[in-house]
C-alpha cells in the first residue's frame, strides 16, 4: 500500500513538472514572437513616418509612404491584441504597477492614433476633470491598451466629421473614471452585453463595411477584470454609443520609484539625482 502511494506522488510530481516546462516553453513562445513580429513593425512604421515628412512635395510618393505606414499600424494593432488575448489566456500576464501622468498619457495615445482621425475629418476633446496633476498608480501598457481599443473603436463606428470626447476623472476613493463617447449609429439594446464577447461582430457577413476581428472590446473587458475594474456601456441607435471604465488605483508593497509618462517612455528616479 505505502509503495503504491509513494508511486503515485512520483507520478504527480512527474506530471506537475512537465506542466511547470510546458507553461514555461509557451510563455517564452509568446515573449519572442512578439518581439520577433513587434520590432520589425515599429521600423517598417518609423520608415515609412520619415519617408512621408521627407517627400511631402511628391504626392504619388507621399501616398505610398502612407499606405505603408498605415497598413503597418493596423496589423500592429491587431497583432497586438491577438498577443495580449493568448498571454491573458495562458495566465501569462503579470501586474507591473507604476506611477502614470494620465493627462500625458491620453494626449500621447491621441496624437498616435491622428492620422486616422484627421483621415476621417473627425475632431476628439479631451476634458480633464482631474482635481490634482492626474498622475495615478496602474499598469502603463494594460491602461495603453484598453485606451486604445476603446479609441479605436470610436474612430472605426463614428462617422466622418463628427467627435470623439473623452473624459477622465478620479473619484476621492482613487477610482479612476474614463468615458469615451462617440456620434456613431449605436448598438442595439439586445446587442449591449454580448458585444464584449471574443469574436461577436455586430457587421458581419458579405456587406461587412468596417475592420476588425471582434477582440479588441473582449481584450478590454478582461484587461479591467485582470485590474479589478469594470466597464459599462451605453448606447441608443442613431445617437451614439458612451463606454464608461472604472478602474480602482493599483497596489505595489514597495513605494514607487518607476514613472510612466507619454506612451511607453519610463523615467527611474534616484535620491541623489535631481528630479528635471
Amino acid at each position: 500500500m505505502i509503495a503504491e502511494q509513494k508511486d503515485l506522488v512520483d507520478q504527480l510530481e512527474k506530471v506537475n513538472e512537465r506542466l511547470l516546462e510546458s507553461e514555461k516553453v509557451q510563455s517564452l513562445f509568446l515573449s519572442n514572437i512578439r518581439n520577433e513580429i513587434n520590432n520589425p513593425l515599429t521600423s517598417i512604421m518609423g520608415l515609412a513616418a520619415e519617408f512621408r515628412s521627407h517627400f511631402e512635395s511628391d504626392p504619388k510618393f507621399l501616398k505610398k509612404a502612407e499606405l505603408i505606414f498605415n497598413e503597418a499600424f493596423s496589423l500592429e494593432f491587431q497583432l497586438t491584441n491577438i498577443f495580449v488575448a493568448a498571454e491573458l489566456e495562458a495566465g501569462q500576464t503579470n501586474p507591473h504597477v507604476v506611477l502614470v501622468d494620465l493627462d500625458d498619457h491620453v494626449k500621447s495615445i491621441l496624437r498616435s492614433y491622428d492620422h486616422l482621425i484627421r483621415k476621417k475629418n473627425m475632431n476628439t476633446v479631451f476634458n480633464n476633470h482631474m482635481a490634482d496633476e492626474g498622475r495615478f498608480k496602474t499598469d502603463a501598457e494594460k491602461l495603453k491598451s484598453i485606451i486604445t481599443n476603446l479609441l479605436m473603436n470610436a474612430i472605426e463606428f463614428s462617422p466622418p466629421e463628427s467627435t470623439i470626447t473623452i473624459d477622465m476623472s478620479i473619484s476621492e476613493e482613487r477610482v479612476l473614471e474614463l468615458k469615451i463617447t462617440d456620434e456613431g449609429d449605436g448598438i442595439p439594446e439586445e446587442s449591449l452585453e454580448v458585444i464584449f464577447d471574443r469574436f461577436v461582430q455586430l457587421d458581419t457577413g458579405s456587406t461587412k463595411m468596417h475592420l476588425g476581428h471582434g477582440v479588441g472590446l473582449a481584450v478590454v473587458k478582461s484587461l479591467l477584470e485582470f485590474m479589478e475594474g469594470g466597464i459599462e456601456l451605453s448606447s441608443k441607435l442613431k445617437q451614439g454609443s458612451t463606454f464608461t471604465v472604472h478602474l480602482p488605483e493599483g497596489h505595489t508593497e514597495d513605494e514607487l520609484d518607476e514613472f510612466a509618462g507619454s506612451g511607453n517612455e519610463f523615467m527611474f528616479f534616484d535620491d541623489d539625482v535631481e528630479e528635471l
